[in-house]
């Protein structure tokens, strides 16, 4: 996994309160082992504050920034687009003039995301993303990628980098709709349309 970028706020904020947190539960259990007259021994430290802060973080990284708890609380508007997502995309290559299944996996924490793209004839993997989420019509993810080719490409497709833009629906987190255009001399653009797939393998596709 590599990190992204964000236009959200939070990542200034959360590191604050998290410390914060960290010092009151710091000097909590130094008062109470005090109270309770308990001697730590030599070869164990009592909590620290530096160690409290790195567990908590690791904690928020990992798993609270997406429960919905601390999404009510406003300490995180970043989207959770991990998961797969099943769709299709139209080329430029021929003409627009057939759909493509594609297969989205991305794996992704509230610092650190993967993006991976599989196609009949290709896998691609994000370099570098940016979530957007100031946008009115919804949250986007723009990403860069290099693709390989696999076995039974055509002989013409060879190794490149390109650039994705998705956009998840600002009412159905179930769908991300959007672009794509491979650089340099493969020169070729689209357009990509993913719906989540659930744990049971369905499609979570929006209600009409």
């Amino acid at each position: 996994m590599h990190s992204y970028s964000t236009d959200s706020d939070e990542r200034r904020i959360v590191p604050l309160i998290l410390a914060a947190i960290a010092i009151v539960l710091a000097w909590g259990s130094s008062t109470f082992l005090g109270v309770v007259h308990v001697s730590v021994p030599w070869w164990m430290e009592a909590p620290s504050t530096l160690g409290l802060y790195g567990s908590l973080y690791t904690l928020f990284d990992k798993y609270l920034w997406r429960t919905s708890w601390i999404r009510k609380l406003g300490l995180s508007k970043i989207p959770n687009v991990s998961g797969r997502w099943s769709g299709f995309l139209v080329t430029s290559f021929d003409s627009f003039d057939k759909q493509h299944d594609v297969m989205l996996e991305i794996f992704q924490s509230w610092t650190q995301i993967s993006i991976f793209l599989t196609t009949p004839s290709s896998i691609s993997k994000s370099c570098v993303a940016v979530i957007q989420v100031s946008d009115v019509s919804g949250a986007g993810l723009v990403y860069q990628y290099q693709c390989q080719p696999l076995a039974n490409a055509r002989k013409s497709m060879h190794m490149h980098f390109g650039t994705g833009m998705l956009r998840m629906c600002k009412d159905d987190d179930r769908h991300l709709i959007g672009e794509y255009y491979a650089g340099r001399d493969r020169g070729t653009y689209g357009q990509i349309c993913f719906w989540k797939v659930t744990p049971e393998g369905r499609l979570e596709t929006p209600k009409d």
